[in-house]
């Protein structure tokens, strides 16, 4: 993939924006209390290949891509 985000030493993703139009909220409120931390919940997908959940500020978090 030539156009995948470089990656640091540790093997993070160094890519903080998310793909234009893959943000996407989960909606788990009617799941019981067991997946509250699911409700309203953003996520992503990074141009590496994983879907990542978004910080406060719709920036990807801290994440490593998949393993090929």
């Amino acid at each position: 993939m030539p156009d995948a985000p470089a990656v640091t030493a540790t093997g993070h993703c160094t890519n903080t924006t998310p793909v234009p139009g893959t943000i996407r909220t989960v909606n788990a409120a009617n799941t019981g209390p067991k997946f509250f931390h699911l409700h309203g919940r953003r996520y992503g997908m990074c141009p590496c290949g994983k879907e990542v959940s978004l910080t406060e500020r719709d920036n990807l978090r801290r994440h490593k891509p998949p393993q090929a």
